[in-house]
């Protein structure tokens, strides 16, 4: 061939090239007609555009569509400013159109709860997985929203950006997209190793991460579809798919609560959770089997699950950890003066908790191996402590809350037994003003709007037997008489008290202290509100000689507010050493 044929030839090719790439205008109705053809017969959509169309032959071959609409029985789909269809070869050469990859910018996307409109196109493509044949190597939305069905919907999803691609049947497909929710952020990137396989009633590994400002998740797993409906082996997309792997996450749980629009118990308390472990999901379902939770300075580790019904959140959990610092509950539950609405607050979702410590905390509180559980309904909070070491002793307890007509109705029952007293007001960081061996028992009713109400209105009974104890700030002094004196220890053998409570005052029904030398008995009452005590002490001698003259019961007064008491003699004294007319006890 001529070096002036190879010239011609060479500059016929680069025109014919230059015409394929450049972007032709078509009529818009043979070129949707075209396409729409395909659409109807794969997916059962309906496709119209009002131009203008343009088709282009290099490097792929392609329709752009410029005002697209796609509809299923006549309702909408989907609307979009423009639509871009490339065009698989093998279908071009044998006249058909078969879409190898949709771009669809601007688009708007129809969609809500409840609404069925995108069941049929869905199952169409279901059933097309299941056969083994891929609908697209890969879909754009550049600029989406999803509203609802309504004219003028808010968006439900906005600045939506969706870039899913499978090059091949046999390759995996990815998934990356973000966009705005709720007015908040978010992404997520997924891998499903074998779609195709999935879609056949198999299973998939797959590889997700989500992101939104207050959190962030990933997961590791293989996925199927549930089947439970239709009771079929394999499910269908309608079932939802059931989900098992490995998850890792983090979470400012009362914002991201929030966003998701629901609530879980306790939530306001948690703050920020960081957790991981093994998961099995399905929906309104997911397990935990393997948990590992971080919340505040904790480390929980067991197992947890959470069900949602109804709209209502319901969680459950077995967890153990070295050391737990429970004290934000007491400061929170303090810092409200009108406990109903805080109540409500955090009883709105259900929560079965039984937990285990080697170690723990309740502000200046301190116990070891504690067995502990947390019940909440709507309305009501039930916490249990099956046991606790308390200060060298044992401590068992209950108390429930329940929303009832007068606000929030309490009711608190626990034993305690062999505490140390003096070691346990030294955990409290209160003063030590008395030791020995403390047994007792406690039950507690009340109810209230507020926090005052309820110590008006608190009644019960409680009773403390101490052994081998001491008082500090306050002597007897030796001799024929009694005599209290402020200063020193008291020493005595043991100590009893009942107190019975009604309308937050305590009635001391039994009162005694033995100790070598006297008893004596205590009678008086304990006024909760105004954490004063009135009381009176008979004391008498013990044993003594025989021979002489019997001594004489001597009475006191010990009066005023706990953290002052003062006493008074009441009887006449002999001659001798007087007790001085305000002598001062170092108490509480």
């Amino acid at each position: 061939m001529s070096r002036r044929s190879i010239l011609v030839l060479c500059g016929a090719s680069l025109v014919v090239i230059a015409a394929a790439c450049h972007s032709w205008t078509v009529a818009t109705p043979a070129a949707s007609a075209f396409v729409g053809r395909h659409l109807a017969g794969a997916y059962g959509l309906a496709f119209t555009a009002d131009g203008p169309t343009t088709l282009t032959l290099l490097p792929v071959p392609r329709l752009s569509f410029g005002g697209v609409r796609l509809l299923h029985d006549g309702r909408l789909l989907a609307e979009s400013r423009a639509l871009d269809v490339q065009l698989g070869l093998g279908g071009l050469l044998t006249g058909r159109a078969e879409a190898a990859a949709l771009t669809l910018s601007d688009a708007r996307l129809v969609w809500a709860a409840g609404d069925d409109r995108w069941t049929a196109p869905l199952a169409r493509i279901t059933a097309r997985l299941g056969e083994g044949v891929r609908p697209l190597r890969r879909l754009v939305l550049d600029g989406a929203r999803v509203t609802g069905p309504e004219e003028g919907a808010p968006d439900e999803l906005a600045g939506l950006a969706v870039a899913l691609t499978w090059p091949r049947p046999g390759a995996a497909l990815e998934l990356s997209g973000r966009g705005t929710w709720r007015g908040q952020p978010a992404s997520v990137r997924l891998t499903a190793a074998h779609p195709l396989g999935l879609a056949a009633g198999g299973t998939s590994p797959f590889t997700a991460a989500l992101s939104w400002p207050a959190g962030s998740l990933e997961l590791d797993g293989t996925g199927s579809w549930s089947g439970h409906s239709t009771g079929s082996p394999a499910g269908s997309w309608k079932d939802g798919l059931r989900l098992a792997g490995e998850v890792r996450g983090t979470a400012a749980l009362p914002a991201t609560l929030a966003w998701l629009g629901t609530a879980a118990p306790l939530a306001p308390l948690l703050g920020r959770v960081a957790f991981e472990g093994r998961f099995e999901a399905e929906p309104g379902a997911v397990a935990m089997p393997a948990l590992r939770l971080d919340v505040a300075d904790a480390r929980l580790e067991g197992a947890g699950a959470a069900v949602m019904s109804g709209g209502r959140l319901a969680l459950s959990g077995t967890l153990a950890a070295e050391r737990i610092d429970l004290s934000a509950l007491i400061e929170v539950a303090a810092a409200g003066t009108r406990p109903a609405p805080a109540l409500d607050a955090f009883t709105r979702g259900d929560l079965d908790l039984r937990l285990s410590a080697a170690a723990a905390r309740v502000g200046s509180f301190q116990a070891e191996d504690v067995a502990a559980g947390l019940m909440i309904r709507a309305g009501a909070v039930e916490a249990t402590l099956g046991r606790a070491t308390v200060a060298g002793g044992t401590v068992k307890g209950r108390a429930a809350l329940a929303a009832g007509a007068a606000g929030v109705d309490l009711r608190v029952q626990g034993t305690a037994d062999r505490i140390d007293l003096g070691a346990l007001l030294a955990d409290l960081d209160l003063p030590r003003w008395a030791g020995g061996r403390a047994q007792g028992s406690l039950v507690l009713d009340t109810a209230g709007a507020d926090l005052a109400e309820m110590g008006r209105r608190l009644a019960g009974r409680a009773a403390l037997t101490v052994e081998g104890g001491e008082v500090l700030g306050l002597s007897l002094a030796e001799g024929a008489e009694p005599q209290l004196r402020r200063g020193g220890r008291l020493a005595f053998e043991r100590a009893q008290a009942t107190l019975g409570l009604a309308g937050g005052v305590g009635e001391i029904t039994a009162g005694q202290v033995r100790t070598t030398t006297s008893a004596a008995a205590l009678r008086g009452r304990v006024f909760l509100a105004e954490r004063r005590l009135a009381a009176t002490a008979e004391i008498e001698p013990r044993g003594g000689d025989p021979l002489r003259p019997a001594a004489e019961t001597r009475l006191f007064e010990i009066a005023g507010p706990w953290t002052a008491l003062r006493t008074r003699a009441l009887s006449p004294q002999r001659p001798g050493p007087a007790l001085p007319t305000a002598a001062s006890a170092y108490a509480p």
